[in-house]
């Protein structure tokens, strides 16, 4: 019997809003390791089953499942049965993007919020979306491309978006650690350490590093990992080359940016830039 392999598409489309970024999937022995994205989560689960954990929820999306994720959400993910695996397509739009379309579908004050359900069984939701990533995927026509976001998020928005003024994170970030994660997010590219962080934070390290852990769900060290991975990611986009994509974010060299890249994405940045135009 021949093994299932993963299969995983990254990449990022330059010409949509804020350089929209996709991710085609079928996943068997892949499993995503504790990450968070910048951007909202929007996944059309189309066969299979994903078990994972967002925030402090666990859970399992299976075919026919709409998942939505606010920006910074910690969350893992691996096949719910490793034989049947899952397949899925996912959309990270900006919270500038979304809240853009929310303003007309909406209107009102406070941001845009998608309510404490994160994943919602909705076969025509998923299949409106699973066939505007598939346009978006395909078609070298740019309107036809921002025609497929517009009205699949718009739709989205519509059946499920709430306008919120208590924010939408389940986690309540404290102010030292806010200041440390501003930190982090302006001197990524630097030799950062432990003790420089954690003063910002007024904190001694050990203290620091248990109180960052229990607020973001991630040590500082994988914090500081996953923003330049990020910053790399959208180096890669532009046509940077890996090598240098890696010194200019922080990392040692090459190797070490493919051995991350791979780890949280489950592609190498090659294939990413390749993919992204």
């Amino acid at each position: 019997m021949t093994r299932k392999r993963d299969k995983i598409s990254l990449w990022r489309d330059n010409s949509l809003p804020d350089g929209l970024e996709l991710l085609r999937a079928s996943c068997f022995d892949y499993r995503y390791p504790a990450h968070f994205h910048e951007e909202f989560v929007i996944a059309a689960f189309a066969r299979g089953a994903q078990r994972h954990r967002i925030g402090r929820h666990d859970g399992v999306a299976g075919a026919g499942s709409v998942m939505i994720i606010p920006p910074g959400e910690v969350q893992t993910a691996e096949a719910a049965e490793r034989d049947r695996g899952w397949e899925y397509c996912a959309f990270y739009p900006s919270a500038r993007f979304l809240e853009s379309i929310a303003d007309d579908v909406l209107g009102g004050c406070g941001e845009l919020d998608f309510g404490v359900d994160l994943i919602r069984h909705d076969t025509s939701a998923t299949r409106h979306l699973l066939r505007a990533h598939a346009v978006i995927a395909s078609t070298p026509d740019r309107m036809e491309k921002e025609c497929a976001a517009y009205e699949g998020f718009g739709a989205l928005i519509a059946r499920y978006g709430q306008r919120s003024r208590h924010g939408r994170s389940s986690r309540i970030i404290r102010a030292d650690m806010r200041r440390a994660i501003d930190y982090l997010q302006t001197h990524f590219a630097e030799p950062v350490s432990v003790g420089e962080v954690a003063a910002v934070a007024g904190l001694s390290e050990y203290h620091f590093m248990r109180v960052f852990r229990a607020s973001t769900g991630l040590s500082v060290h994988r914090y500081l990992t996953q923003i330049r991975l990020n910053r790399a990611k959208s180096l890669l986009s532009c046509g940077v080359s890996s090598a240098e994509a890696a010194v200019s974010v922080g990392l040692f060299d090459q190797s070490h940016l493919i051995r991350h890249f791979r780890q949280h994405f489950g592609a190498t940045p090659g294939d990413y830039a390749a993919a992204s135009r």
